[in-house]
């Protein structure tokens, strides 16, 4: 308005403001005739989109605003929205997240229903991926409760469950539910691919429970045989230690035979393990006192480890054998009541664990050895059950003394979550279970 006053005072500029006014004039006459306006506007009422995948990389480049997902930008691993777990187990949650983010944002509170609470680390993984960890020391039901600002967490609060730790189930005398042998006692046990426990006592009849401790069926094997020790392959098969042939026998999942080897050579097979990665299997043999390696796909004798004596890296009366993820054997020597350590070489590493008959943190004529999942070694001999680490530091015995353990021979990891093992129980013919 100031400029056109000044212009209108300004006797010069009325016939340039009058000459503008007629060019406007034709130029809205042309726009009106040609309907002009209506399709300017009805084109800029459409907006027009660019398909991307990257959306919040497009934006910040062309410098026009962030993308923030609220729900749904992170969520809890399936497996982990509920989780059982032992007294003092150390747990882990993985969270995902749709977007890369600073792992300081993500923050996660242990709580039970008193008000009690535990202490939780979370650790940034990189690709959106998060891990918190946990520890409860009081049994009963918790939640973990994780929070990202105002953003809701897909699977949050984790519903936990603590149990408590020692003997959980006992299954009854297995002569009970056996046909053949019935005077054999149990010998081994491992966990099946449906999660069910299969239990060996030297015959034919292999027992199948649930780990309940209910039973749910008997299976013969259809071949004459003692089967003492079994191990279960990522390939559905089995291999067993039969006494009754002095061999070892590869068979499907009927338990039909495939393959069987070492006639003439073992003497008296015990507890057997396969490497996967390398397709060696091992094979404890009593009363050869050494471990004697297979090619399990077609029964080639490879060698053998140790020798008959009681110096460092002989042993007598080898009774189980396991693996370590580096591929490392760890022996139960039964006679020299010791558990020692060969690498992948066949060379002797150390001791892990030396003698002694009363004391925790010795063995006594151990029977069985495994592994769980966190690389702790298990180690069932002298009437207890003993829990070291893959260095063979003493951790804790899982067993109390009136749990009735009596020769407790083969052993198997049933449960990472909970900790969970099953133990062949020799003389009192009955498996036990144990939270640890």
């Amino acid at each position: 308005m100031a400029s056109i006053s000044t212009m209108m005072n300004k006797p010069q500029e009325t016939g340039t403001l009058k000459s503008h006014k007629t060019t406007i004039n034709t130029v809205r006459d042309e726009v009106l005739g040609n309907d002009f306006d209506k399709s300017f506007y009805k084109k800029n009422i459409t907006p027009t989109f660019i398909p991307s995948t990257l959306l919040d990389v497009v934006m910040n480049t062309e410098c026009i605003g962030k993308i923030t997902t609220v729900d749904g930008m992170y969520k809890v691993d399936q497996d982990d929205e509920a989780i059982t777990v032992t007294k003092g187990q150390t747990f882990v949650v993985t969270v995902s997240s749709l977007s890369e983010s600073d792992a300081c944002k993500l923050s996660a509170t242990l709580s039970n229903s008193s008000h009690e609470k535990s202490a939780t680390e979370v650790e940034y993984q990189g690709n959106g991926e998060y891990k918190i960890t946990g520890r409860c020391n009081v049994e009963g039901d918790w939640q973990m409760k994780i929070i990202a600002g105002e953003a809701h967490i897909k699977g949050s609060p984790v519903n936990i469950k603590v149990e408590s730790l020692g003997l959980v189930h006992t299954i009854g005398n297995i002569s009970d539910y056996k046909e053949h042998m019935k005077g054999n006692k149990v010998t081994d046990v491992v966990l099946d691919t449906d999660g069910c426990l299969l239990v060996s006592s030297s015959s034919k009849d292999i027992l199948k429970f649930n780990q309940s401790g209910s039973f749910v069926a008997k299976i013969q094997v259809p071949q004459d045989v003692k089967v003492y020790r079994m191990h279960l392959m990522c390939d559905g098969h089995m291999v067993y230690s039969d006494i009754l042939g002095k061999c070892v026998v590869m068979c499907d999942d009927k338990f039909k035979e495939i393959i069987s080897f070492g006639k003439g050579i073992l003497k008296y097979p015990m507890e057997l393990t396969v490497n996967k990665k390398t397709r060696v299997l091992y094979v404890a043999d009593r009363e050869a006192h050494c471990v004697f390696k297979f090619n399990v796909d077609d029964g080639r004798l490879l060698g053998k480890i140790g020798s008959e004596g009681s110096e460092v890296g002989q042993m007598n009366e080898p009774i189980d054998v396991t693996l370590t993820k580096e591929g490392h054997m760890i022996i139960t020597d039964f006679d020299n009541s010791r558990i020692q350590m060969f690498d992948a070489n066949d060379k002797f590493m150390r001791t892990l664990v030396g003698c002694g008959l009363k004391e925790d943190g010795k063995v006594w004529a151990p029977c069985g050895v495994t592994m769980d999942m966190d690389e702790n070694i298990i180690v069932s001999s002298n009437h207890k059950l003993q829990l070291f680490d893959k260095n063979g530091v003493f951790i804790k015995r899982i067993d109390h003394e009136d749990d009735g353990l009596n020769v407790p021979a083969g052993i198997s990891v049933i449960s990472n979550r909970p900790r969970r093992v099953a133990v062949a129980n020799y003389n009192a013919n009955n498996v036990k279970i144990f939270n640890y």
